[in-house]
């Protein structure tokens, strides 16, 4: 089993109970409804893949998993940008995601 941090451990234990619960009765800003394709070479496909099995999650939720704390890192170690994003968000009306606002 590979180590997660806390907050990549949290979200994947919120995801697969979301997952479980279905999009009834949950507010429109926690249901998952975009979706990006991503493309990988045979060996990149196989090392996630290996990664999902040993986090004990299937590759969709681990990747997105992945992705979101990448970001967060990003915006942790870059807080102007983090700001100006959070002003885009803002004025686009669309909702804060819940893992920015400890940022």
């Amino acid at each position: 089993m590979i180590q997660l941090n806390e907050f990549e451990t949290q979200m994947l234990t919120t995801i697969a109970a979301r997952r479980k619960i279905g999009k009834v009765g949950l507010p429109q800003a926690l249901i998952r409804d975009e979706q990006v394709k991503v493309r990988f070479t045979e060996s990149d496909r196989a090392v996630i893949d290996s990664f999902s099995k040993a986090a004990d999650t299937n590759e969709a939720q681990f990747l997105y998993t992945l992705a979101i704390s990448s970001v967060r890192d990003m915006m942790i170690n870059d807080a102007d940008l983090a700001r100006e994003i959070r002003s885009e968000l803002t004025i686009a009306g669309i909702a804060i995601p819940e893992w920015m606002t400890e940022l």
